[in-house]
Order: C-alpha cells, then sequence, then structure tokens
C-alpha cells in the first residue's frame, strides 16, 4: 500500500453520519420545507446526498448547536439553464393529460430528469428540466442532534444505514429492492 492508498484509507475511515433537524425558507421567509421535530434527516459525509452548500457548514457543527445557514444557488441546485427548457411534441410524452405545473419523469430510468410542464401550445409542450430551486439561495435553520463515526458498510454502500437513513429490510423497499438503487 503506497502513501496515496493509506490517506485515502484513512479519510474514508474518517467520515461521518451527521444527523440534523431543518427548516428551508426562500429569500422572502416563506417555509419551503421542514424535517418536522421528530423527523430529523441523516447523510454520510461526501456521499453527495445533501446539496454541497448546507453539507459543508453542517460539518463544522457540533451536536447540539443551531445555525442559520445561507447557500447561494450555485452551491445548491446550482443556476438556471435555460438549455433545460424544451419545446416538444406532446405525443412524445408519457401521459396523456397535461396541466401547466405537471411533473414527470423524463425517461423510464429513475436517474431520468424530473420535468415541469410550464408551456402548452396546441401539439406543443414546453418542459423545464431545472431542479424547482435552481437559480435561488437557500435559507436554511439547522440544528445538529447526532454525529458519529460512519459505519465501514455504510462508506462501502455511500448512504447511512439505519433511523433516518437507508434501511436494508429487502421486503420493506430496503438496500437491494427494486427502485432502490443500491445493489449489494
Amino acid at each position: 500500500m503506497d502513501e496515496n492508498d493509506v490517506a485515502s484509507s484513512f479519510n474514508l475511515m474518517s467520515l461521518n453520519v451527521i444527523t440534523f433537524h431543518y427548516t428551508l425558507r426562500d429569500k422572502s421567509g416563506e417555509v419551503l420545507d421542514t424535517s418536522g421535530s421528530d423527523s430529523p434527516i441523516s447523510f454520510l459525509e461526501g456521499s453527495g446526498t445533501i446539496i454541497e452548500g448546507l453539507e459543508e457548514s453542517l460539518k463544522s457543527l457540533e451536536v447540539g448547536e443551531k445555525k442559520e445557514v445561507i447557500v447561494e444557488a450555485k452551491r445548491a441546485y446550482g443556476e438556471r439553464d435555460e438549455s433545460m427548457v424544451q419545446e416538444v411534441e406532446r405525443s412524445l410524452l408519457p401521459v396523456e393529460e397535461l396541466s401547466i405545473g405537471d411533473q414527470f419523469r423524463a425517461g423510464e430510468d429513475n436517474r431520468a430528469p424530473i420535468v415541469k410542464v410550464v408551456a402548452i401550445n396546441g401539439e406543443k409542450v414546453t418542459l423545464d428540466a431545472n431542479h424547482p430551486l435552481a437559480g435561488q439561495d437557500l435559507f436554511f435553520e439547522v440544528e445538529v442532534s447526532e454525529k458519529r463515526a460512519a459505519e465501514e458498510s455504510e462508506i462501502s454502500h455511500g448512504h447511512v444505514h439505519g433511523p433516518g437513513g437507508h434501511h436494508h429490510d429487502h421486503k420493506e423497499g430496503g438496500c437491494g429492492s427494486d427502485g432502490c438503487g443500491c445493489h449489494h
């Protein structure tokens, strides 16, 4: 094992699972989302399961610490990309009835983007694949409720196991089941 392998192994083994409560607001102060008092969120550092700007702030907090965090659009869901707004033939869409504001997956793959119907003009439909919060700065109130060393299996699977995270109960839609995306 060379020096780089040792450093890489050390970094992986020092990852944490962070559990936190949050309230997300837009710039006008309207609540967009909240974890609720009984449903904290858990994530594995570096897994990409929460937005970059929020993860960076949470990593520096201690258990019980509260903080207001502003995440700029570029470090949240990115800036709006007008190339992700396209007009398509209505006949190409997987649904018959459409209304402005409808959202659906653009393909059969679970990783296909979610698109939103933004205009309907006869047989032409304009779809927007930007995240609904793209281009917006986000305002979080957070409180870290738990921080622990990640288990080896969580690191190798790339996500948290157990309460607040991912469950490996194959009968209940957990790891390895259809649609989970985790195949071990």
